[in-house]
């Protein structure tokens, strides 16, 4: 039986999976995950993540794993993950619980900020917002530069379809930067798909592959 923390590491893990290959099964698999997570381990009187599930083994009291210490908590791991992929898939629910999350921590951090390093990023991106970027149709070169600009607060659609705005009437052979799914002028030019990205002019070169 998983805990909350290792629920809370897949659903990450599965997102970055679905970034790095384009295979849509690697988003069905972090919902389906994030499902298990919230409906087994969330408290909807308090918010937060409880440690173990509700029907896992009936302890004293169920705790909630807080703070980060040598590896980032279970709550600060799952708020970053839903947010993640409530900004690939439009699944308001995730942004919801993730916010509650948060909430659950933010009388914690305010006075001990050295105890919640990774909750404070995961209040950093809700308070950036995410940056949805989908390139429709094989352009590898557009692709390649997504994936080396790093940007903590953009989250990559590419490959296979799935259910999401990112993809919604969608023309292939252009890639699209928006936020809360409201696009930019679509690219089909490296440099001017790179602007979008950065937000200032750039040269951008590509390797050609073998």
């Amino acid at each position: 039986p998983a805990l909350a923390a290792d629920l809370a590491a897949l659903v990450d893990a599965f997102t970055r999976l679905a970034e790095a290959t384009g295979e849509a099964r690697w988003i069905d698999e972090a919902r389906a995950t994030a499902d298990a997570l919230l409906d087994r381990h969330f408290d909807p009187v308090h918010g937060g993540l409880f440690t173990t599930a509700e029907d896992g083994e009936q302890l004293v009291v169920r705790q909630k794993d807080i703070a980060d210490n040598a590896t980032p908590s279970a709550n600060s791991m799952g708020a970053t993950a839903l947010y993640r992929l409530a900004a690939l898939t439009g699944e308001q629910r995730y942004s919801n619980q993730a916010d509650r999350i948060l909430q659950l921590l933010a009388g914690q951090m305010e006075e001990r900020a050295g105890l919640f390093p990774n909750a404070l990023m995961a209040a950093d991106l809700r308070r950036r917002g995410f940056t949805e970027v989908a390139i429709v149709g094989d352009m590898p070169d557009f692709v390649r530069v997504a994936q080396t600009m790093w940007r903590p607060d953009v989250v990559l659609a590419w490959g296979e379809p799935y259910d999401s705005p990112l993809w919604e009437s969608r023309e292939e052979g252009y890639a699209y930067v928006c936020r809360d799914f409201a696009c930019q002028a679509p690219q089909n030019d490296l440099d001017g798909f790179g602007e979008q990205l950065l937000g200032r002019k750039v040269k951008i070169t590509t390797t050609p592959t073998e």
